[in-house]
């Protein structure tokens, strides 16, 4: 059975802006320590996380919940859901930085570096 969600595509609730806050506080000021933030359990910061990550087509969002992933007490990530159009423009954008790296190949043998 297919599962549908329902993708926001601005924020307009203060309260989701204020959960965004309270979660990047967690991850950067608090450096990832329930006691020095906002928060008292854990299973909060899942709460709103969840909660939030139907916004996925603002950057905020998808920063915050990326930074939530990088936790180590979380076991179970969580997925951003966007819309496909800004999921499509976001691996367009990621194959251009992709493109455009520079790549180079050293042999050591008689020294010689190839940029391609």
């Amino acid at each position: 059975m297919a599962e549908e969600f329902k993708v926001y595509n601005k924020y307009k609730h203060i309260a989701e802006g204020e959960i965004i806050k309270k979660i990047l506080h967690y991850c950067y000021k608090s450096n990832y320590v329930i006691s020095f933030s906002n928060y008292d359990n854990l299973q909060q910061i899942l709460d709103d996380a969840n909660i939030i990550k139907y916004y996925g087509n603002e950057p905020s969002v998808r920063r915050c919940i990326r930074l939530l992933n990088k936790d180590s007490k979380i076991k179970d990530k969580i997925e951003v859901i966007m819309s496909e159009k800004c999921r499509a423009r976001l691996d367009r954008i990621e194959q251009i930085k992709e493109d455009n790296k520079v790549k180079f190949k050293v042999t050591r043998e008689p020294i010689t570096v190839v940029f391609e």
